[in-house]
């Protein structure tokens, strides 16, 4: 009878015990990079929660501009504390197992150099998704070593000042199974030659809040045969139809009144919900005088 007892008490504690694990872990999951390194020095049961793989599957170090870190709000920051970076990034990599993290967001403002990029890839074998800084120093042979180790990879956020030429190639060679990509920097045709070519496979092509060349749209539409979700919200579409100097500004909105066929294949698009345009859009549509419209010409010429 006493032991019957005693295994029943022990049953209890036992799913009390599972029961405090998994609480800790949905309360974790709220909490950035640098909240779960604090509460690792708790108590032991806490550092055992902490390692959980599901509260490793996103790292995201957009959080490192507050404190402790205090990365200033400017592009290019740390370019001169490489480093620090290196000693922060191991810091952090360190607290999961390898193979965990499934989401990598670097910081948009830091300064990235090759042994950055190494080191988060060599931690993050079976990486999905990969959000690059703004300002990156990469070499090609570093870009190609750190694809070749995310042969998994299915979706890449590319900046404007990314190396795309090396990046695409070493994506095209290693990645076979990219389908989303995003760009925060100005579509180009040839960024959407690249796409063609290495790319083949892209299902979801998001060119959210910036100037598009129209043609390079046009070339992407008639060229990635797989393609079915297009995000244009808040994008400038531009195109020079002729000769001359005149550059034509669109809005999807615009595009939709010539009934522009090639967008009619696409399973879904996503746009402004406003069928006149929303306030960003027309608000940039009315700030384009002829200083922006030249540029304009001049870097998609």
């Amino acid at each position: 009878m006493k032991e019957r007892v005693e295994s029943k008490n022990t049953d209890a504690r036992n799913i009390n015990d599972v029961l405090y694990y998994e609480l800790l872990v949905n309360i974790f999951m709220a909490f950035n990079v640098v909240e779960l390194a604090t509460v690792s020095s708790v108590c032991k049961t806490w550092r055992e929660v902490r390692s959980d793989p599901k509260l490793w599957h996103k790292l995201d170090l957009s959080v490192l501009c507050y404190k402790p870190f205090n990365v200033p709000r400017m592009l290019g920051s740390w370019r001169d504390s490489s480093e620090r970076l290196t000693k922060i990034l191991r810091g952090i990599l360190t607290q999961s197992e390898v193979g965990h993290i499934r989401c990598f967001v670097f910081n948009y403002y830091t300064y990235l150099k090759d042994e950055h990029l190494l080191l988060v890839a060599e931690r993050t074998p079976n990486l999905k998704m990969l959000v690059l800084p703004v300002i990156c120093n990469f070499s090609k042979e570093a870009i190609e070593h750190a694809i070749s180790l995310w042969v998994g990879l299915e979706s890449i956020t590319i900046t404007r000042m990314i190396n795309h030429k090396d990046i695409f190639l070493a994506i095209g060679k290693y990645c076979k199974g990219i389908t989303s990509l995003k760009f925060t920097t100005g579509f180009k045709m040839d960024h959407a030659r690249a796409l063609i070519e290495h790319t083949p496979n892209l299902k979801f092509l998001n060119l959210q809040s910036i100037i598009v060349s129209f043609r390079a749209l046009c070339c992407v539409l008639e060229n990635l045969k797989h393609l079915e979700i297009l995000n244009l919200c808040h994008s400038l579409i531009i195109d020079k139809p002729d000769t001359s100097n005149q550059v034509v500004l669109y809005t999807f909105c615009q595009l939709q009144h010539h009934q522009w066929p090639l967008l009619h294949r696409l399973r879904k698009i996503l746009t402004c919900q406003s069928n006149n345009g929303c306030a960003i859009c027309k608000n940039r549509m009315a700030g384009h005088n002829y200083l922006i419209k030249k540029a304009l010409h001049e870097a998609f010429e």
